[in-house]
């Protein structure tokens, strides 16, 4: 605000002094400017006070509400000055020219502090207002370099060719701004980069089964986000609470233009069902679970059988705890819901019941048997150990 009462000022001057009209014209328009400095730190003021926290998204919205204000009078701007300069009767000196090219110094230095501190503070109206100044930078090169070459060449053509160059540069200026301020009132995404992030980080997380939905809504600097989630259908309410505190908490620490997001968690209600059995060398249910070599994993859907394929594990002399988790690890890899055994130990069943995974008591060792009765519903779950 200090540049631009600095360029008020001379601006004022070289009207008194020699009588130039073209920088009394600039020096109302820079009097709107400082008005809508003002205008932009009440918006921001307003924006994070207490009175915005009272609403679901806040007033933050009021931001991309100036900012579009400031691209109507930007536009205004380049139309005035079409109309106005061309019925001045002007002098083309050297003195005024100086005055007017001296003068778009602090403003440019006011633009690039505006632009620099918006998007440091994340302030979409900050940032219009230094492209505001930016439009005054045009004007004044405008205007400055037609009485140059005006009092070079004795044209005056030039001069007012330079205000028409200067005039499609601040109307270039007011669409941007414009353009940008409703794509924020409108809903529309600010930045395409934030909704691919988000998913990103939510299919990160194990326990999701699939994405939905993920909606991202601007307000002016804020980020409101909605996302909603499928996880497996056995997990707890506490357990999917967790999926979802877990998914909010990471967002917001990566995302930092996120304020607040809303996650909504739906069940899996995937039709297929994925079996794993420990068959023994001769075809069998093997009877310690935990040790055997080969497991068969057979996919139905409904009661339809759609894949079955057997799983080796090397024989090696490993521990009953690791040969646990490498049993874990094959029915995750491969989405397992149920595993059909004749015995389980305490390690098996803790690792499979912590991860949801059914545990089925065999009525025999025959693998085919015990299939059928469990799409039939006839097997009983494996009580805990």
């Amino acid at each position: 605000m200090t540049l631009q009462v600095s360029v008020l000022l001379i601006r004022i001057a070289g009207t008194l002094i020699y009588g130039n009209f073209a920088l009394l014209f600039e020096s109302f328009h820079i009097l709107t400017d400082l008005l809508v400095t003002i205008a932009v730190y009440a918006a921001i003021r307003l924006s994070h006070s207490k009175y915005s926290k009272k609403y679901s998204y806040g007033l933050f919205r009021v931001e991309d509400l100036v900012s579009l204000s400031i691209a109507v009078i930007i536009a205004f701007t380049a139309v005035d000055l079409l109309r106005s300069v061309p019925t001045v009767n002007q002098e083309y000196n050297l003195q005024s020219a100086a005055f007017q090219l001296v003068s778009i110094v602090p403003l440019l230095l006011s633009g690039v502090v505006k632009i620099i501190g918006g998007r440091n503070l994340n302030s979409p109206s900050l940032v219009s207002d230094g492209y505001h100044n930016y439009s005054d930078v045009f004007v004044g090169l405008g205007v400055g370099a037609g009485l140059l070459i005006s009092f070079a060449t004795k044209v005056g053509l030039f001069y007012y060719a330079a205000i028409v160059i200067a005039a499609i540069g601040i109307l270039y200026t007011s669409f941007k701004i414009g353009r940008d301020s409703v794509i924020g009132i409108m809903d529309l995404p600010k930045d395409k980069r934030v909704v691919p992030k988000i998913t990103e980080i939510v299919n990160e997380n194990e326990e999701v089964t699939e994405v939905r939905s993920i909606k991202a809504r601007w307000a002016g600097p804020a980020i409101f986000a909605q996302i909603v989630v499928t996880v497996n259908s056995k997990l707890t309410i506490e357990e999917a609470h967790d999926v979802a505190d877990l998914l909010e908490k990471k967002i917001l620490n990566e995302i930092s233009d996120v304020r607040d997001v809303v996650i909504h968690i739906e069940p899996s209600r995937n039709p297929e069902r994925v079996v794993i059995v420990p068959i023994s060398e001769s075809g069998k249910i093997e009877e310690k679970t935990s040790r055997s070599h080969s497991y068969l994993v057979v996919a139905f859907k409904e009661i339809q059988k759609i894949s079955s394929k057997e799983v080796q594990i090397p024989q090696e002399t490993i521990g009953l705890e690791r040969n646990s988790q490498r049993v874990l690890l094959i029915a995750r890899q491969n989405l397992v819901t149920d595993a059909i055994v004749l015995n389980a130990g305490e390690i098996f069943s803790s690792l499979f019941r912590v991860n949801h995974i059914e545990l089925w008591k065999a009525q025999s060792n025959s693998v085919q048997e015990n299939l059928e009765l469990l799409l039939q519903n006839k097997l009983e779950k494996l009580p805990s150990p």
